[in-house]
């Protein structure tokens, strides 16, 4: 397979006028809701709930995170979460939307943050489902190696060379 070229994008802190794409972002991450046997009303506030508490668990275990909206030609494309404190970076999160995925800005996204990341002698540290298989396969692309987990996730980390 030739290589994805690596697509422009921006990042930017996120807002309170994000708020609705970052809630239409987590639910297209969550099939597993999604196919819910649920009247349309009654998914949509469950779907609002989680992100909800996944937005407080993100903030209250990483406080000094960067949140930050991935743009691409102008419109949001994904989001990420990244915890700079001290040498050992955590990537808390790296969503995109599913028009987004496969097409070079996860790469793109990793190749910055790894730059970043470079300049300052930090590595990045990140969790992957283990049934995420698309998701692992780009992070071991970018570098990343299995250093551990659970039967849930593989904890991964990138090192600078």
């Amino acid at each position: 397979m030739p290589p994805v070229p690596m697509l422009p994008f921006t990042l930017r802190p996120a807002g309170d006028g994000d708020d609705a794409f970052v809630q239409a972002l987590y639910a297209s991450t969550r099939d597993d809701l999604c196919r819910l046997p649920l009247p349309p009303a009654q998914l949509a506030q469950l779907v609002a709930m989680q992100q909800r508490a996944h937005e407080a668990g993100q903030r209250s275990a990483w406080p000094n995170a960067e949140f930050m909206i991935v743009e691409h030609a102008g419109s949001a494309a994904g989001r990420v979460v990244l915890d700079t404190l001290g040498e050992d970076w955590r990537l808390v999160e790296l969503a995109l939307l599913p028009a987004m995925r496969g097409r070079g800005l996860g790469a793109a996204l990793l190749a910055a943050l790894q730059a970043r990341a470079r300049d300052r002698g930090a590595s990045i540290g990140l969790a992957v489902l283990r049934s995420n298989t698309a998701a692992l396969r780009l992070y071991q692309r970018a570098g990343f190696t299995i250093a551990g987990g659970n039967e849930l996730q593989h904890q991964m980390v990138w090192r600078a060379t």
